[in-house]
């Protein structure tokens, strides 16, 4: 195995045997070749670590890491970040493939525009009904058109349907970008929701293309997008209000509505028993037993806090 790739390409592995090997195999039939695969193998208790290893043994581009414990796919893909060695930084789940030119595209797109990151589009692959169709939930966005600007930042996070703002899939990065700015995933639910907004934030420029390059599978018994709890959701509210107190103060308002957004959605989609928790638990958090929003007028007032 050579020293240093172009790409490493980091594929948290968690009990996905049915999906394993479409996934690999699309990876190792990229146009291409310049990258280090590296999967990070979370204790899976089905077949997944010799599928593994048997694409190790036969191509050296593949690097399987067996955890000793079960860490959840944020910190798995922490670790494949701390041993990543290429110079651009991609991420691909288990259960979903790419594109034979998804590298390709996404290697060109950042050399071209020289970006912190560059985001492509995917298509939807429902398992259930086993039918595809191209991720249509775009904000009025440009594309193919450098971003940088706060309100283009904000355009961009408060668009909670965009669902290329939910996940790192179909994303190439700078390793010195996330590196410089230490952006790594969160120990909860939501993580690839968070990482996205700091990079977002904390990019000086990034891009849209609108090239469709990954297979993202939705409706997979037993996925971890299946298995979010109502306190799932509180924590990544949480979280998010945290970060723009300590990371992203210029965001601190926008946050502030961002969540409140984010709740009102959760509210109106979710069953009735459900939707008055997230109700009664968005109140305790964030309001006073008047409305107000709990210490944020008084501390934007005197601060001029992150102005909406």
């Amino acid at each position: 195995m050579k020293l240093q790739a172009t790409v490493s390409i980091i594929i948290p592995v968690y009990n996905t045997e049915k999906y394993l090997r479409e996934c690999l195999d699309s990876v190792l039939n990229q146009t291409f070749k310049d990258f280090e695969c590296i999967c990070i193998n979370d204790c899976s208790t089905d077949n997944s670590r010799s599928i593994l290893e048997e694409y190790a043994k036969k191509d050296d581009r593949f690097i399987v890491i067996n955890l000793s414990e079960n860490k959840g796919q944020g910190e798995a893909r922490n670790y494949g970040l701390n041993i990543a060695k290429g110079k651009y930084i991609t991420f691909v789940d288990s259960d979903d493939w790419v594109t034979s030119d998804c590298l390709e595209v996404l290697y060109k797109a950042i050399e071209n525009y020289d970006t912190d990151f560059v985001s492509a589009k995917f298509f939807l692959f429902d398992n259930l009904t086993h039918t595809t169709e191209t991720n249509y939930r775009e904000p009025k966005i440009s594309f193919s058109v450098p971003l940088y600007a706060k309100e283009d930042k904000k355009n961009v996070l408060k668009n909670i349907t965009f669902m290329q703002t939910s996940t790192v899939c179909g994303n190439i990065f700078k390793k010195v970008f996330l590196s410089t700015n230490n952006i790594y995933f969160q120990s909860i639910k939501f993580e690839d929701t968070l990482f996205m907004w700091e990079a977002i934030i904390r990019a000086d420029k990034f891009i849209f293309i609108k090239d469709t390059i990954y297979f993202y599978r939705i409706n997979r018994q037993n996925s971890t997008m299946s298995l979010f709890t109502i306190e799932d959701k509180i924590n990544y509210y949480l979280k998010l209000k945290e970060l723009s107190q300590q990371k992203f103060k210029d965001y601190f308002l926008f946050c502030y509505a961002y969540i409140l957004l984010r709740s009102l959605f959760a509210i109106e989609r979710l069953p009735l028993e459900q939707s008055e928790l997230i109700f009664v638990k968005t109140k305790e958090l964030f309001f006073d037993n008047s409305y107000n929003l709990v210490g944020l007028y008084k501390q934007h007032k005197q601060n001029k806090v992150g102005a909406f």
